[in-house]
């Protein structure tokens, strides 16, 4: 089954930090395909230039992960699945069934996840991680 990889737990894979390591491990270690959403990697974009403003890093480190970003595209280590405009409408129910805060951006992963047919979802957001244990996905979590 495929499993979906949130925009937290991405950039794990680009960007050192805490968890880092075992994020790769993870995914060396997995037969699995990945599964992202067209939203993972805006956001991905979003969070390498709040980093790049914030000088996490500079401007050739930033070059440097673009180009692996797109190298790990051609090789498809990501599925990346076409959006479907029905997720605003999961998203909403997720939100209001599922009884947990969860920001707008998680709940649309969230009800992408379903959509796409996996039954995992990889991330490093404790918040998404509780939301999308209770819809029924097994979680592996990136967050300590």
């Amino acid at each position: 089954m495929p499993v979906y990889v949130d925009t937290s737990a991405l950039v794990k894979r680009y960007v050192h930090e805490q968890q880092s390591l075992a994020f790769d491990a993870f995914l060396e270690a997995s037969d699995d395909s990945f599964v992202l959403s067209p939203l993972t990697l805006t956001e991905l974009e979003s969070v390498l230039q709040q980093r790049l403003r914030q000088g996490d890093f500079d401007k050739r480190y930033w070059q440097r992960t673009r180009t692996l970003i797109a190298d790990d595209l051609m090789a498809a280590l990501w599925q990346v699945q076409p959006f479907d405009p029905s997720a605003f409408e999961a998203a909403s129910r997720l939100i209001r069934e599922l009884g947990l805060p969860l920001a707008t951006l998680d709940a649309l992963h969230l009800a992408s996840a379903h959509a796409f047919g996996c039954d995992q979802l990889v991330t490093s957001d404790r918040q998404l991680a509780r939301a999308a244990e209770r819809s029924g996905l097994a979680v592996h979590d990136f967050s300590t």
